[in-house]
């Protein structure tokens, strides 16, 4: 489906009958169309999804958004018809589609109100101009056979994928819950899966009963049948039953191992920080001993000690050197600056204060000075006196002969270097032991916690474990349950048949049997393939998207159809993982993408607000992406959203760029018109 052209009349601000080319080549795949808030951008969007599905909601709901879309002035004028018209392609074939609101007219526009919807399905005839394949007309309800037409080219429930607003895709980046079952059916349509688990429901409902129907009452002995019929329908219930607890056991399982999975990660952390207290610890026991063994620290002291009985018996050594040095080098002829001082003044009449010099100062200096020679002389001479004893101490012989200065110097080095080494290595170790307590003080797994989950996984491994016999039992169950079946069945087929037609359809039953079998391998192939294609895309567009890419290395994609974000330190649900509101945005076009690229449906991507709260970076990768989405792409943007460096960085990608904006004969109307210059353009992307 390639959309060339829509046009709208009378729908929201769009008076009288607004056309718009849409028309894109495989080189340019990109429609930009910018405007203003309450220009009609969003009302452009809901024109193109009321054209192929009419509104959402039950019939109150829907009868309100009908009368609210008949624009205002035209209901005041009685024009009398507000539609959508899409003109697209299609397996090579031109349609058009038109759906149109009937009104009356009204004096007071608030009052207006719709009295009929209907959609015309038109496919131009070389002969007659266009030929009408689907008329819905008011007094007609062929909703059946437009529903089927739409399906084969784009089911409603599929077009969530095609026609988007990128700041509500929230919901697909995420977990989808029972009351999301829809979101499930999207995908499944969008790669073409709910064909093939309707085509088994047909098989089985439509076909196999529909020919057991008729075979009943064909057969010789109804009764007989009947109640074979119902038994093996019993079992068949039983069957079912068993797959719907097995399912749900096996959801179970999955949850519980994956939580087992984050446990065991977390614990892997807490054994780290484990490993690092018993080194710590070994540290500890190494610098202070144990009860058997000395420490470093033991080991450093006994060092010191002998450094200190080393000091006691080299000092003498040291001293007795010193001496005889004192007696060959010193004599008795040292004076002291108080000396020189007593007798200068000694030569003079006055004191260096200037007073004078009487006969009782001159004998206080004479003593002074007398005392001063006296006490020196006294002094050296006891010097001279212990140095002469010492030496005949060091020459008596109480020293052993063995003791020398080298001798004692050489072992006073290898002390003083294992002093050092012990040092060192104390100090190396209390560095090791401070940074491994500082990793085990910011670790983000206590050892209470690390307790607490040893607990949990253990409790976790017993649940997995009865659950894997559970499932065990269910299948041994279903297995039983299939052989009464089939057993039931071969009862019934071996009865006599009462005539060709009765075996006929026997023949078919089991043919419509064999082949939802059949199909029922199909799908399970088909989905498992789908799923790994999808998410291997998804992850690679995701990865040029992303502004985290030392971060994340991609998506995986649950049975479930359920997103997680795979980053270097493992998987994480995005609940876990908890991206900012850009960032699940990025996630969830990467996500559509990977469908878009396996989709079993060919339809343009209309993406209102496609930027939203994006950062530069991400919006930078998108803008680069945007060509490669579909062979058609139509961007609704507001103000802000895109300047001219972002036009130019789509350059030639870019079919044709529009504005949405008011009327100047009606500023309550919209219009939509060619951006044709520079002007234009720096008003349509101004702020």
């Amino acid at each position: 489906m390639k959309v060339q052209k829509a046009t709208i009349k009378n729908f929201m601000p769009f008076y009288k009958e607004v056309p718009v080319d849409l028309q894109t080549s495989s080189d340019s795949p990109l429609i930009l169309m910018g405007g203003k808030n309450d220009r009609g951008k969003t009302a452009f969007f809901t024109a193109m999804r009321f054209c192929l599905y009419g509104f959402e909601g039950g019939n109150a709901e829907k009868s309100k958004k009908r009368r609210q879309a008949i624009n205002r002035k035209a209901a005041v004028e009685g024009l009398g018809e507000a539609s959508v018209t899409l003109e697209f392609t299609h397996n090579e074939n031109v349609y058009e589609i038109e759906r149109v609101i009937e009104f009356d007219q009204v004096d007071d526009p608030d009052e207006r109100d719709w009295d009929s919807c209907y959609v015309n399905v038109r496919k131009p005839s070389v002969s007659e101009g266009k030929e009408t394949i689907i008329d819905q007309a008011p007094n007609e309800d062929p909703a059946k056979k437009y529903n089927r037409f739409i399906n084969g080219i784009l089911p409603e429930s599929a077009s969530d994928f095609f026609f988007f607003d990128g700041e509500e895709l929230d919901r697909y980046a995420g977990s989808y819950n029972d009351s999301e079952a829809d979101v499930r059916e999207a995908i499944e349509t969008v790669l073409g899966i709910r064909e093939i688990q309707n085509a088994i429901h047909d098989l089985r409902d439509e076909g196999k009963n529909h020919y057991q129907d008729e075979w009943k009452d064909k057969a010789a002995d109804v009764e007989e049948l009947q109640g074979l019929s119902e038994e093996i329908t019993s079992v068949q219930s039983d069957i079912e039953a068993k797959k719907t607890e097995k399912d749900s056991a096996e959801t179970e399982l999955r949850q519980k191992e994956k939580r087992r999975d984050q446990i065991k990660d977390e614990l892997a952390e807490a054994s780290g920080v484990a490993d690092k207290q018993d080194r710590a610890n070994e540290i500890k026991e190494e610098i202070e001993g144990s009860g058997q063994e000395d420490g470093l620290q033991d080991k450093l002291e006994d060092k010191r000690g002998e450094r200190r009985e080393l000091h006691s018996r080299l000092g003498p050594l040291m001293i007795g050197i010193g001496a005889k040095h004192a007696i060959d080098n010193y004599d008795v002829s040292i004076v002291s600056g108080m000396e020189d001082t007593i007798e200068y003044l000694l030569d003079r009449d006055n004191c260096l204060c200037g007073a004078d010099i009487d006969e009782d100062a001159e004998e206080t200096l004479e003593h002074t000075l007398e005392q001063l020679q006296n006490d020196e002389m006294s002094t050296i001479s006891e010097l001279q006196g212990f140095a002469s004893d010492h030496l005949e101490c060091l020459t008596s012989g109480d020293y052993p002969e063995n003791l020398n200065v080298n001798q004692a110097k050489s072992e006073y080095v290898t002390i003083q270097e294992d002093i050092q080494g012990l040092e060192d290595d104390i100090s190396d170790l209390e560095d090791e032991k401070q940074s491994l307590e500082e990793d085990i003080e910011n670790a983000t797994v206590t050892a209470e916690e690390a307790e607490s989950l040893r607990d949990t996984k253990e409790t976790l491994d017993e649940e997995i474990g009865g659950l894997n016999s559970t499932i065990d039992t269910l299948e041994d169950d279903i297995s039983d349950l299939k052989e009464e079946k089939r057993e039931l069945e071969q009862t019934v087929n071996s009865m006599e048949a009462a005539d060709e037609e009765e075996q006929r359809y026997r023949t078919l039953m089991k043919l419509s049997d064999e082949c939802a079998d059949a199909w029922e391998k199909i799908r399970d192939k088909y989905v498992e393939t789908q799923r790994e294609s999808v998410e291997k895309h998804a992850s690679k567009i995701f990865e040029q998207l992303t502004n985290k890419n030392d971060v994340y290395e991609g998506l995986t994609i649950s049975k479930d159809y359920e997103l997680d974000v795979r980053t270097i330190s493992g998987d994480r649900d995005i609940e876990e993982q908890n991206p900012s509101k850009g960032a699940r945005q990025i996630i969830a076009y990467s996500f559509i993408a990977g469908l878009n690229k396996f989709t079993a449906r060919e339809a343009p991507v209309v993406i209102d607000t496609p930027i939203g709260r994006l950062d530069p970076e991400h919006k930078e990768n998108l803008i680069d992406y945007f060509p490669n989405f579909r062979d058609q792409v139509i961007i609704l943007y507001q103000p802000g959203e895109l300047d001219e460096e972002d036009i130019e960085q789509m350059g030639d990608n870019i079919s044709s760029h529009l504005e949405i904006h008011q009327r100047e004969d009606d500023p309550e109307s919209s219009d939509v018109s060619p951006i044709e210059s520079e002007t234009e353009l720096k008003r349509v992307l101004a702020k």
